[in-house]
């Protein structure tokens, strides 16, 4: 297969995501490629998945809490020396730990 595509595991399906969660951890998977990480802004989630920016970050929180992807806040100092918030930085956690933890009910063992 040739052109750019990426892969999500079948198994996604079974964490019963709705519509804007499963759209959002495939938009991150998509921008992350091989190295697990991106950083969009909110903005740009929201625009390109043509959703709210609150329905992007809630499906954002719940793919943190589901151990899915991981959130990092960048934050930089401004011109006046105060810091401020950047772009999030997120990760694409392992599949296999995530489907543990979902397994077990959501507590590692």
């Amino acid at each position: 297969m040739t052109g750019n595509f990426y892969q999500m595991p079948n198994n996604i399906f079974s964490f019963h995501l709705n519509k804007f969660e499963l759209a959002v951890y495939s938009y991150l998977v998509c921008c992350a490629g091989k190295k697990k990480e991106c950083w969009p802004s909110l903005t740009t989630i929201s625009r390109v998945l043509g959703i709210s920016r609150g329905s992007a970050v809630k499906a954002i929180d719940r793919l943190v809490q589901l151990r899915l992807i991981d959130r990092v806040q960048i934050m930089k100092e401004n011109k006046n020396g105060m810091m401020v918030m950047r772009n999030n930085h997120y990760f694409i956690l392992p599949f296999d730990d995530a489907w543990d933890y979902f397994m077990n009910g959501g507590v590692y063992h």
